[in-house]
């Protein structure tokens, strides 16, 4: 009877085990699924952000092209006038007057089909891009106060199920209640959304983006200038009374491993 109910009391033991195992994978299926379709969404607003920035860009290279032209023009005519006043002041022949007159439209033309030095139109973002890339190891944490990674770049297995493995785009970073999310590098708030009640902000400089999930509240806006260390919103508080910021970095749709990036 003795060992009747010692293994009773095993079989009970892994019965809960076992309820506990399944609880747990079916919170981590749930919690995966509201991940990806986070991700997905995010991917999708930094291609609509990329492609909205070659517009940009290219509407910008032409404006500067037909500026030039336009430029080239007044220049034109300008000379013309002036070829013109002087041929009367020095009271040259007609003959003579023509003569120039169409040496300079030679000239003028000449000068008219030649291409243009453009200034590329993405100068700034190049500037930004090359100076965040120059700060790699050197970027605050996005995170105020101390703070845990607690989620690391890359796959991983999940501790004590078996079998349960993940895919991390970014880090998640655990502060203390009341902690704040603030960008890592001045740029330009390209998106703030909502995803399963909580707040998401895209911050773009240059050709790099930085991505600050799972906030409460923010404090900026779409198309808002930011500095480093501005603070962007809060995080929000978890059930065990903790704040964790899940944090991505990406160079245009390539993700990068925030971790080789952040100081600490």
């Amino acid at each position: 009877l003795k060992l009747q109910g010692q293994h009773q009391e095993r079989q009970k033991v892994v019965d809960e085990l076992n309820q506990k195992q399944k609880q747990l994978q079916a919170s981590i299926a749930k919690q995966r699924k509201q991940y990806a379709r986070l991700n997905e969404r995010i991917d999708k607003l930094i291609q609509a952000e990329i492609e909205a920035a070659e517009r940009r860009r290219k509407a910008e290279a032409e404006r500067r092209r037909k500026a030039e032209l336009a430029r080239q023009k007044r220049l034109k005519a300008q000379r013309e006038k002036a070829a013109r006043e002087a041929a009367r002041r020095k009271g040259k022949s007609t003959s003579k007057s023509k003569s120039t007159k169409k040496k300079t439209q030679r000239d003028d033309e000449d000068e008219s089909t030649a291409t243009p030095n453009f200034t590329p139109a993405n100068d700034v973002d190049r500037v930004l891009s090359n100076s965040f890339a120059a700060n790699r190891g050197r970027l605050p944490m996005p995170i105020t106060g101390s703070y845990a990674i607690t989620t690391h770049y890359g796959q991983y297995n999940v501790p004590g199920l078996r079998g349960v493995r993940l895919d991390s785009k970014g880090i998640s970073i655990t502060g203390h209640p009341g902690a704040q999310a603030r960008a890592v590098f001045k740029g330009e708030v390209t998106m703030v959304f909502t995803d399963a009640g909580m707040y998401h902000v895209i911050v773009r400089h240059g050709s790099y983006l930085s991505v600050y999930c799972n906030l409460s509240s923010t404090s900026v806006r779409q198309g808002q200038q930011v500095s480093t260390r501005q603070i962007l919103g809060n995080v929000a508080t978890d059930a065990s009374g903790n704040c964790t910021l899940h944090f991505q970095l990406r160079k245009e749709t390539s993700k990068l491993n925030p971790e080789s990036w952040l100081a600490r």
